[in-house]
């Protein structure tokens, strides 16, 4: 007659006893695996993950060994549990996670112009070009503005590929310089920035002055 060792979990205040009893296919027995951590491959939303042997975490009378999903297939970004199964019916299982440590791609940033004529305190349209791209695909992207000498009102955001700036220079006289930043991170928290500048050039045109309601373009 063939045996089969199964077992069962007998509950006694502050105890736990392991029983084992006798009753078919004997002698299997399944190691756990460690869990694993892979990062996404390159410029790929997920990883294509080889799991060493199955029988290897075997032992005992246990037929085929094998795991689900497959060695060999390709993971997305995020985790997975993998099960490996006996041909008995026992089996285990471990926790694959797939990291993505990979920044969104962004393109050099290019502008409908990166100097402005001094004007009567206007704010002038200023367009914002540039490519993104991520290997998990969704990538959030945020554009901000600062200037050497910050007032309010000085700039308005009108969305990720349009500003207005106000064409004035310092209030002594000098160049009032923009920098725009473009930020795009993905849902793993990778973040990308690039920079550029616009010059409002000094010297040449009324310093700053109060903004007014009509001072819109």
């Amino acid at each position: 007659m063939v045996k089969v060792m199964k077992r069962f979990f007998l509950l006694f205040p502050a105890v736990m006893v392991l029983c084992m009893f006798e009753s078919g296919a004997q002698g299997c027995s399944l190691t756990s695996p460690s869990n694993m951590i892979v990062k996404a491959d390159k410029g790929a939303e997920g990883a294509i993950v080889e799991f060493a042997d199955a029988a290897l975490l075997a032992s005992g009378n246990c037929g085929l060994v094998k795991y689900t999903p497959a060695s060999g297939s390709f993971f997305r970004i995020g985790s997975h549990s993998i099960i490996v199964q006996a041909e008995n019916g026992q089996k285990t299982f471990f926790t694959l996670t797939i990291t993505d440590n990979e920044p969104p791609v962004l393109s050099e940033i290019t502008l409908t112009s990166h100097k402005l004529s001094p004007g009567k305190n206007k704010l002038k349209k200023v367009g914002i070009y540039y490519n993104v791209s991520d290997n998990a695909g969704e990538v959030n992207t945020v554009v901000t503005v600062k200037s050497n000498h910050a007032n309010p009102g000085d700039w308005e955001i009108v969305n990720n590929h349009l500003v207005r700036l106000r064409t004035t220079t310092l209030p002594d006289g000098g160049s009032r310089v923009y920098t725009i930043t473009v930020s795009c991170s993905d849902a793993s928290g990778n973040i990308t920035r690039r920079s550029t500048t616009v010059t409002v050039p000094g010297g040449m045109a009324l310093a700053f002055q109060e903004p007014t309601a009509s001072d819109q373009e």
